[in-house]
């Protein structure tokens, strides 16, 4: 330990260290990514839905959202993946690359801001929460958009540093704008960072007086801005009319006016989910005085930070962004960056040298190792959540010509992906009805069906309202009317399947 100490404090040597551990995070993060892709668990509900619309929708029916699943997503992503599918077939593996190239792409780019903008210890702990973030590594192996939005946010903060640490060029402040105006189409929440760098670029190029780059930073405010508002009007705007949307994130919106107990438990949301962290009270001051340093070394890369999450908050108090997990991802690195600069504010405070690397590094250690346990624990075992291939796999060598199987609703995207994967486009199969309100009616349902001989029953995704696990109350249905032949589980994941024989 003290001669990790020495090292840091050894102008010779800390040079060397700072390098092998950088590349050591961008190491360590790849491969929990990697292995969270090479898992190739099932499709579950979400990703399964969205991919039928990717199968079965042309490149222009995906345009028209919501889809017929109720999804939405950036015509971009959704033109990629299914131009994926198309040369590479469908596979989880080609549903999935997109958000494990980004998060891939994300990895070197957060490297490189926190290299440039934080000192050594701020770096390597900006990187390091960054490499092992938990829902970072599942989002890099799952048919969504999300890890898009990270990139993004990356990209365009990355495309900002090289406009303020250079003289103002046209080709590269073209490409800024060309990526500005599109970048749109690839990730909905990239519209916070688009508005943040363009009015910082117009502020920054105003106090330089600098005419020439003030236009230009004008222009391309008014051309990301007209490919916003065609966004909004053939895409978002349809999206945010979505009853079923609206109702699924009601809850994530900003009540008006919001309560000192609402941003409390908002900012511990945040923590919980997306940034996986505990210690609220540690981040948060981490957060603040990380804002305060970052600012005193380059005031407008600060800001653009804090523009845009509060062009996110501004959005989630109009009800048109929610503000809660998955759809903060994007915002992950902002916060990193910030948590690294409150280190490097606090190491700069304690004298001497070799006392305050004592301290950052234990309270770096401290902050760490709660989540690196977690990622480690699913790089051991990763997440399967709903993996259904294996029963898909049962039903197969099981099934017999006069069999039926009843699906359960939130099982159906699920068993009709994997359907001709298994060859089993031709059974005989039904899908239940939502009664999430009236459980008593599932029970109706059944006995309506007049069941007889073998039936199949496929649950997933399973329901519980009202502390009523709606398998469980299915089953114990089922019990009381057929004889249970078989039940096949897999462990650790929400799909099951039982065989009843019905008189």
């Amino acid at each position: 330990m003290k001669k990790l100490f020495s090292s840091f404090a050894s102008k010779e040597k800390s040079d060397q260290v700072f390098k092998i551990a950088f590349a050591f995070l961008i190491f360590l993060g790849f491969l929990f990514r990697f292995r969270h892709y090479l898992a190739g668990r099932s499709l579950w509900l979400d990703e399964a839905m969205l991919a039928l619309d990717v199968l079965h929708l042309s490149f222009g029916e995906l345009t028209q959202q919501p889809l017929p699943y109720q999804q939405g997503a950036p015509i971009g992503f959704l033109f990629f993946t299914k131009a994926i599918t198309l040369l590479l077939g469908d596979s989880e593996y080609a549903f999935r690359l997109y958000s494990f190239l980004a998060s891939s792409a994300s990895l070197f780019l957060m490297a490189f801001l926190a290299k440039r903008y934080l000192n050594k210890v701020g770096a390597l702990f900006s990187l390091a929460l960054f490499a092992i973030n938990l829902n970072l590594i599942y989002y890099s192996a799952e048919t969504k958009q999300y890890m898009g939005d990270v990139a993004a946010t990356l990209l365009l903060l990355f495309l900002l540093d090289r406009e303020l640490g250079k003289e103002f060029s046209r080709r590269r402040f073209f490409t800024l704008s060309f990526v500005s105006i599109t970048i749109l189409w690839f990730s909905h929440a990239s519209l916070f960072v688009v508005a943040s760098v363009g009015l910082i670029l117009s502020l920054n190029y105003a106090f330089q007086k600098n005419k020439e780059a003030f236009f230009f930073s004008l222009g391309n405010l008014f051309l990301s801005g007209m490919s916003a508002l065609s966004l909004y009007y053939f895409h978002l705007r349809p999206l945010s009319a979505s009853n079923f949307l609206r109702s699924f994130w009601e809850e994530a919106f900003v009540p008006i006016p919001p309560s000192l107990q609402w941003f409390e438990l908002f900012w511990k949301g945040i923590l919980r989910n997306p940034l996986a962290l505990n210690a609220s009270l540690l981040f948060f001051i981490l957060f603040l005085v990380g804002g305060v340093f970052l600012s005193q070394r380059k005031w407008q890369f600060s800001l653009a930070l804090f523009l845009t999450l509060f062009f996110a908050f501004v959005a989630g108090v109009l009800q048109k962004y929610p503000l809660a997990e998955r759809m903060l991802l994007f915002s992950t690195p902002i916060f990193f960056l910030l948590f690294g600069a409150g280190l490097d504010a606090f190491s700069s405070l304690i004298k001497p040298k070799k006392i305050s690397l004592s301290i950052v590094f234990l309270l770096a250690a401290y902050l760490l190792y709660a989540p690196f346990s977690e990622s480690f624990a699913k790089f051991k075992e990763p997440l399967y959540r709903e993996h259904i291939r294996p029963s898909m796999a049962y039903l197969k060598e099981n099934l017999r010509e006069d069999d039926l199987i009843y699906v359960y609703y939130y099982a159906e995207p699920a068993f009709l992906f994997y359907l001709p994967k298994y060859h089993l486009e031709g059974v005989n199969y039904i899908v239940g009805f939502n009664h999430q309100k009236n459980p008593a009616l599932y029970l109706e349902d059944i006995e309506n069906l007049h069941l007889e001989g073998r039936v199949w029953f496929l649950f997933s995704h399973i329901q519980e309202v009202s502390s009523i696990n709606e398998r469980d109350f299915i089953v114990e249905f089922l019990n009381q009317i057929a004889k249970e032949d078989r039940e096949y589980r897999i462990p650790d994941t929400s799909v099951s399947l039982y065989l009843y024989n019905f008189p």
